[in-house]
């Protein structure tokens, strides 16, 4: 079966949120690679282990098996087919609670993942920097050198590591930026729309006025009114939603190239 890194799966559970685990499938592949006891002990373990699968399949979420066969792919659909789509706990947090992305609980747990690796890098520094002075005092100078390329090496890795936190806040901004922009321009084009519209069915009243009853008028005008209303509602929400699931999909993306590797 495929592997998975703890700390990955720690980082999907934040960015899921609880309500939404229950539209997750979890798929095991290649079942042909070992033999079916392993295969089914290792499935059982992952089940039943807090720090892996055991915690989302507690929310509902589902575990199926790819078997490399066309019917084993069609069970997976078939789980996720009659799904609700439902927000995911980054959405919520960044649009309806205004969050800023290290407030959320990916962003949290990105920086949690990332300040350990700088504790770890600086302690392995810290006695790098031992080892080259007792090296010094040994006068052993090829040891010292050594030694000193090393911490060098874990001093740049720190400030990569520090550096990528300060990028997140930085590039949350730029794509906050870019989004509400957008969004302005939505809605500038969303106007233009309705005063096309509306100049559209004004010309159909003219036209009723000179030739309709009363009444035909005032039926006509209610009617062209709904109309317009309807349209002009329809362009802001497609737009609105359409720009919000790109934003967040773009942040989501960012978040998971941050993750330490597996």
């Amino acid at each position: 079966m495929g592997g998975i890194a703890a700390k990955n799966f720690r980082m999907f559970r934040k960015l899921c949120g609880d309500t939404a685990l229950q539209n997750v499938v979890i798929v095991t592949n290649r079942w042909g690679e070992v033999d079916p006891q392993v295969g089914e002990a290792r499935e059982a373990e992952l089940m039943k282990d807090d720090l892996f699968f055991k915690p989302v399949l507690d929310k509902d979420a589902r575990m199926a098996r790819h078997e490399n066969t066309i019917p084993s792919a069609e069970n997976v659909v078939r789980l996720i087919f009659d799904n609700h789509p439902l927000p995911l706990r980054i959405q919520e947090e960044l649009v309806n609670e205004h969050k800023d992305i290290s407030e959320t609980g990916a962003g949290e747990e990105l920086n949690r993942e990332i300040n350990a690796q700088i504790k770890k890098h600086q302690e392995e520094v810290r006695v790098l920097k031992e080892e080259a002075e007792q090296a010094t005092r040994d006068r052993d100078e090829e040891t010292r050198r050594e030694l000193e390329a090393e911490t060098q090496r874990m001093q740049m890795e720190i400030a990569k590591l520090e550096n990528d936190s300060q990028r997140l806040e930085s590039d949350y901004e730029e794509e906050k930026e870019r989004f509400e922009a957008r969004l302005k321009q939505m809605e500038a084009e969303k106007r233009q729309e309705g005063d096309r519209i509306v100049a559209q069915y004004q010309q159909q009243i003219d036209g009723v006025r000179r030739t309709a009853s009363e009444r035909e008028k005032a039926e006509t005008s209610n009617q062209i009114l709904k109309l317009v209303k309807m349209g002009i509602l329809a362009l802001h929400s497609a737009g609105m939603f359409r720009g919000i699931g790109t934003f967040v999909d773009k942040l989501v993306d960012k978040l998971v190239d941050k993750l330490v590797p597996c």
